[in-house]
């Protein structure tokens, strides 16, 4: 799960994505590319969920179990 400030960061940044190619300042294949990460940005502060973050999670408890909160259900 993201903190509120991660989700937060991750709306600025796909509106910063979406805001580059609607007005035009980034045209072409660059333009589809800033399309494309501020959809997977938006998406990812929708869902309060990055894999990006779970794979560095996991990466750390790989190699220092203690540093990796245990999951409480």
């Amino acid at each position: 799960m993201l903190t509120r400030d991660g989700v937060i960061a991750r709306l600025i940044l796909a509106f910063c994505f979406f805001f580059l190619s609607g007005t035009e300042m980034v045209t072409g294949w660059p333009a589809t590319c800033c399309g494309v990460a501020g959809t997977i940005e938006l998406a990812t502060a929708i869902n309060r969920w990055s894999p990006l973050v779970e794979i560095v999670r996991y990466l750390i408890g790989k190699y220092r179990p203690e540093a990796v909160p245990a999951k409480t259900e």
